[in-house]
């Protein structure tokens, strides 16, 4: 059972492919193979999984975003290439569209959290904007986008793994303690790991079945269809 950071890290290189949270193969997340009172932390143990995730992450070994049915999770290095192969093809960004403007700033920045994404679309408000700081805005007038509607395209984008989650930043007391849930700073996976790791010689139906069969490996009783269903 998952109880330090370490074992989280190689349950999601073991598994290749691990879901945070449970869903629709039982024992197959992270939540179901965590020592009980360690998801989240406890009253004795101020860390978990949650926040262990960061960690892991800055490792380079796998990739983290929500990748199962809009959920988190992880997609170790070595699968990343059929990973990306099959979900861009079953994901497309369509010309001009919320996700296709996300991204090129995604790309622009490298590491941006939505709410700079929110800043540089709609602008900093009045009221919270330093003097210095520039009133212009990109402007999606086209788009005709609402400033709370950033999450569905932001999750369509990992769902396609266009995008992933590079590292979580948090708030900080006067005294610099931390305090409160990470915000995700979104990156790209070729930032992240190379342009390399885009590249795949396999058809997208041909990435899906390895994916499909790495799951199945660990999971055999469970129907195949099931596990192309959490995993397309």
């Amino acid at each position: 059972m998952i109880d330090n950071l370490q074992k989280l890290e190689d349950r999601a290189i073991d598994y290749g492919l691990l879901p945070f949270f449970s869903n629709t193969i039982p024992g197959f997340s992270v939540e179901e193979m965590t020592v009980p009172g360690m998801l989240f932390g406890s009253d004795n143990q101020s860390e978990g999984c949650w926040e262990w995730k960061g960690p892991v992450i800055r490792r380079e070994t796998t990739a983290y975003g929500k990748f199962f049915r809009h959920k988190a999770g992880f997609v170790t290095r070595s699968l990343l290439p059929d990973f990306i192969n099959y979900r861009r093809h079953a994901y497309p960004v369509v010309e001009n569209s919320i996700e296709d403007e996300l991204l090129r700033l995604i790309r622009e920045y490298r590491n941006v959290s939505s709410t700079s994404l929110r800043q540089l679309i709609f602008g900093v408000p009045k009221g919270r904007r330093r003097p210095d700081e520039p009133v212009d805005t990109i402007g999606l007038e086209p788009i005709k986008i609402k400033r709370s509607c950033l999450e569905r395209p932001l999750q369509n984008l990992q769902m396609g793994a266009h995008i992933c989650i590079a590292d979580f930043v948090y708030k900080r007391t006067g005294r610099g303690e931390r305090y409160g849930w990470g915000v995700a700073l979104y990156s790209t996976p070729e930032i992240i790991f190379g342009r390399e790791i885009s590249k795949c010689d396999n058809k997208p139906e041909e990435s899906f079945g390895i994916l499909i069969n790495t799951v199945a490996e660990h999971f055999p009783s469970v129907a195949r269809k099931t596990i192309e269903n959490l995993l397309s």
